[in-house]
């Protein structure tokens, strides 16, 4: 062995080709397709008898190969037949004919003789020459080629022959019967196609169970005749299926699902596009007004085409859907049986509703599987129950196809109501910060009324050690701090018992508790005081002393212990010049003024700048309407506060 040679394991083709050298259903299919590829119009397949006295052998008169051409294909793996050949094939030279759309794409199906024979010889003819190779497996070489021969042939000669020489194998324990039985059913759609096997033409006969006839009169015009076969078991593309239409025995165009099929019919993506064929006789369209000049189509500008083509359609949109009539019934009773419990819990007119949902869609939705309805009725049923009721159809409709996509990711790593949690905290966040920046804007603005409120609930804001929700108001120290301000306390302390009530300012105290050893409340571990001052008032040391003030007379009555942590925040529109710093009194107590606009735009950044990237969300335009016509600028004087 060369040094640097590849080393192949017994199961490489088999994991290479997969079912094509396994399946001998698969591998005759992939063969005759390769002869429709070539461009051949007649096939001879040689098949062995029950004794295996003959070998495997299939014959084409199709455009044939160089072996020059056989073994750049033969020794390229993965080759790509659209990429090198295109996706059609003309005639070969001196026959005629319309252009061909290929089956074959990553050359694989070359391996398909290897399901019949362990080893064969492929002859082929094309440009006045002839070549013989021998093809062989070998556990250490999948594609062992032998060249025996390459001469001139001056017999103008064209196409391929397989035959085999080694072990039959297994694929070809299939009878006869079935073979013409599996070929028919896909190939027989095309009359310029003709198949044989052992020397007999495989015809409509020969898949009689799998074929049924219809008749259509087109009023006025005349009688076509819809041949429907069905193979019974979906392949992997449409290829090999659809509608092919006949005039005289001449096939006009190719058998394929056309656009307005699609439409009219089924989804491509079905199985019955991949499972169903139909030949349309329809005589009366033999005329140059009807047929283009090459058979390749019908003329567009042809109405006796255009009316026949959609009763035709309609007409084969009707035997597809009796054919499936006893698996829609089956479909329809797993799915009753699964959620008919809940759908039954429903008002008379909901339980309508969707059981009719669910026979449109059995009826209309073929591709949609048992478990996909079931999952569909259960939404309509949960929507039937919930308070929106179809609301959520509607956003979903309203929503472009990556927002769709986005939903499904969010939905598949988290539930509704974890992303509800999230969501609803960051929205009320959002809120705040939204309303607190329309409400600062307002000279004179009511702190009392207008600002207290939104800080109870938005200790966040100063930092993530007051995220805790043990930071509750206290009623108790806010009694003592109104008890040093006398009659002026009167203003507003009955209906705000929570917060302080001064003529420039108002102040909120809360408090997160401290425990013994015991875990028995012991007084306050960390206490914030939040003193907010009306707009267009200057913070300073004034301020800053008056704070200092509340904390000592808090101490004085036993509210803040020697260990207790003390944090006051004053928040005004702007600060004196050099009174930016905070004020330290001992190791516990910090004293800090701070800008309306500061404390938001460090909100803003908590929340990862968020409210300038989500700003036009419905819910704070919504509140933004509504500010503007609840907040208006204010210009009243502080003694005649409407609390």
């Amino acid at each position: 062995m060369q040094q640097g040679s590849l080393l192949y394991g017994e199961r490489f083709l088999e994991s290479m080709a997969g079912s094509i050298v396994t399946d001998p259903e698969i591998a005759i299919i992939e063969l005759v397709a390769n002869c429709w590829d070539a461009y051949a119009t007649n096939v001879q397949i040689t098949w062995p008898d029950k004794e295996n006295s003959v070998q495997f052998k299939i014959v084409d008169n199709g455009h044939g190969m160089t072996y020059k051409e056989f073994e750049h294909i033969w020794r390229t793996l993965s080759y790509d037949r659209i990429a090198a050949q295109g996706n059609t094939v003309n005639p070969p030279q001196g026959n005629q004919g319309i252009p061909r759309t290929v089956f074959g794409k990553n050359g694989k199906g070359r391996f398909a003789s290897f399901c019949f024979s362990s080893e064969y010889l492929i002859t082929s003819y094309k440009d006045n020459r002839k070549f013989t190779c021998k093809v062989t497996r070998t556990s250490t070489t999948p594609l062992l080629i032998s060249k025996i021969e390459d001469s001139e042939d001056d017999q103008n000669r064209h196409g391929t022959e397989i035959v085999g020489t080694g072990e039959i194998l297994r694929g070809c324990g299939f009878n006869e019967e079935n073979i013409r039985e599996i070929i028919g059913a896909r190939f027989l759609a095309n009359p310029e196609f003709k198949v044989s096997i052992n020397n007999n033409p495989i015809t409509f006969k020969d898949i009689s169970n799998l074929l049924s006839t219809n008749y259509l009169d087109i009023p006025e015009i005349g009688r076509v005749e819809i041949l429907h076969i069905d193979s019974k078991q979906s392949d992997r593309t449409t290829k090999q299926h659809g509608i092919a239409w006949w005039v005289q025995g001449r096939a006009v165009g190719s058998c394929k699902w056309r656009g307005s099929d699609f439409t009219r019919i089924l989804d491509g993506r079905t199985s019955e596009a991949k499972r169903f064929t139909f030949v349309v006789n329809a005589d009366f369209l033999n005329d140059g007004d009807h047929i283009l000049s090459d058979w390749s189509d019908f003329r567009e500008d042809s109405n006796v085409w255009k009316i026949t083509r959609e009763l035709v359609q309609d007409k084969i949109k009707d035997i597809i859907i009796n054919c499936n009539k006893s698996s829609r019934e089956e479909k329809r009773t797993s799915v009753i049986e699964s959620v008919g419990f809940e759908v039954n819990k429903l008002p008379p007119l909901s339980k309508d509703r969707v059981k009719n949902f669910i026979d449109e869609i059995i009826d209309n939705c073929p591709s949609f599987g048992v478990k996909e309805i079931i999952q569909l009725s259960g939404i309509l049923t949960k929507l039937e129950k919930a308070n929106s009721r179809y609301g959520l159809l509607e956003l979903l409709h309203n929503q472009e196809s990556n927002d769709l996509d986005s939903l499904h990711d969010i939905l598949s790593q988290w539930s509704i109501s974890m992303a509800k949690i999230v969501l609803d905290e960051i929205k009320n966040r959002l809120k705040l910060i939204n309303e607190l920046r329309e409400k600062i804007k307002i000279a004179g603005i009511n702190e009392v009324r207008e600002l207290q409120p939104l800080f109870e609930k938005g200790l966040w804001m100063f930092g993530a050690q007051f995220e805790s929700i043990e930071f509750t108001s206290n009623k108790g120290m806010t009694k003592v701090i109104r008890e040093l301000f006398k009659d002026l306390t009167a203003i507003g302390s009955r209906n705000r018992p929570d917060f302080v009530v001064l003529p420039d300012s108002s102040v909120g105290l809360y408090a997160r508790s401290s425990y013994d050893d015991d875990y028995n409340e012991n007084g306050s571990e960390h206490v914030v005081i939040v003193d907010l001052k009306t707009t267009g008032l200057a913070l300073g040391s004034k301020e800053k002393e008056q704070v200092w003030k509340y904390v000592k007379e808090l101490k004085a009555k036993g509210y803040i212990k020697s260990y207790t942590r003390v944090d006051g925040f004053i928040l005004g529109d702007n600060i004196e010049s050099g009174e930016e710093e905070l004020r330290r009194e001992g190791d516990c107590v910090k004293i800090t003024p701070m800008l309306y606009d500061t404390i938001l735009t460090r909100a803003e950044k908590r929340l990862l700048s968020l409210y300038h990237k989500v700003q036009d969300a419905p819910f704070l335009l919504e509140q933004q309407e509504i500010l503007k016509n609840f907040v208006e600028p204010l210009s009243v004087h502080r003694g005649n506060l409407d609390i």
